[in-house]
């Protein structure tokens, strides 16, 4: 087995062979393959959480992970985060793999977005908005401009100021970005107004922005809100929308923007359009009375999987990480 860190992840993943694996991961899902569980642990006196998340693509390919969050400076102070995941031989019971998950997660959600932009967003598309200033939003935006290279503007919207303009930094000096305007002084209905692609990466409880105010034709990505109480999209939003899943199981119970816009009303079945992977190729064309496309983004076990097995096969054959003899042999 071998044990692969952060740097490791950070010298194996391609972010273009890492879209087309999450690509891949929705066609399967699409197809009815793969095999996932999910188990969701918490806790109070202290507050504390686990996230299992196992997967398989066949007898041969297995991942469990395991996000494990907890507030040991008390429940109001910042979050530690952490996840691990092991990848398995599942033929042989045999661990091939043990993965520092922290940056594997960021790509691997991040590439679920831009593959999600590829099947519906405007081919041109040059403007965009992120909600976000989080541990996920760097990433977030480079895949945007993986997914669409045309991108030249884009809107950062966040909560904190001192966060937004820590992200804003860091972009500004990422060479991918070189061509893009970075704008943070627009308001939510501002920036969604004048942009072709939306993509919300938020802890929020409550919508981010006036769906109002999007603009007709966009490609709206709800990558948050993935508990039955939170949300990120407004019913105005919801109302005018196309909806594609990633997955359609277990959505109706983790994901609050549909949950709460069905308790609502707002949600017209017969706008849900179906799982993404089984598009063709592109979006199909909106239903009476919708004029934008919202992705809602839960992500999905057999991209870890994917994931996983690519970057591990290529460590092994550059020598990279870190050997370790579960069996103590000399």
């Amino acid at each position: 087995m071998i044990v692969l860190s952060e740097a490791d992840i950070r010298a194996l993943v391609d972010p273009a062979e890492a879209v087309a694996l999450a690509a891949e991961a929705f066609r399967l899902t699409a197809a009815g393959h793969g095999e996932a569980l999910r188990g969701d642990l918490r806790a109070d006196d202290p507050r504390r959480g686990c996230l299992l998340l196992t997967g398989s693509a066949g007898p041969q390919t297995l991942t469990i992970k395991s996000n494990v969050h907890a507030y040991p400076d008390g429940p109001d102070a910042p979050r530690h985060w952490a996840s691990l995941l092991t990848l398995w031989d599942w033929s042989r019971a045999e661990p091939r793999a043990l993965i520092s998950a922290g940056l594997f997660n960021e790509h691997r959600t991040a590439a679920g977005f831009a593959a999600g932009i590829d099947r519906l967003a405007a081919p041109a598309a040059a403007t965009a908005t992120l909600f976000g200033a989080g541990r996920s939003a760097p990433l977030t935006a480079l895949y945007l401009k993986i997914a669409r290279p045309s991108l030249t503007r884009l809107h950062l919207v966040g909560r904190s100021p001192q966060r937004l303009a820590a992200l804003a930094a860091t972009l500004a000096g990422e060479p991918a970005l070189a061509d893009v305007e970075l704008v943070t002084d627009a308001t939510p209905a501002e920036a969604v107004a004048a942009s072709e692609i939306v993509v919300t990466v938020t802890t929020s409880e409550e919508p981010v922005f006036p769906g109002k105010a999007v603009r007709p034709g966009a490609c709206i990505v709800l990558g948050g809100a993935n508990h039955p109480g939170a949300r990120e999209a407004d019913d105005d939003l919801i109302r005018r929308a196309d909806i594609y899943l990633d997955a359609r199981k277990d959505a109706f119970a983790k994901a609050g923007d549909l949950v709460r816009a069905q308790a609502s009303g707002a949600l017209d079945p017969a706008r849900i359009r179906g799982e993404i992977g089984a598009l063709p190729e592109r979006a199909l064309p909106f239903s009476p009375g919708a004029d934008v496309m919202v992705f809602k983004s839960m992500g999905l076990p057999l991209q870890d999987v994917l994931l996983a097995d690519a970057l591990v096969t290529k460590a092994l054959a550059r020598g990279l990480g870190t050997p370790v003899d579960l069996q103590g042999a000399p």
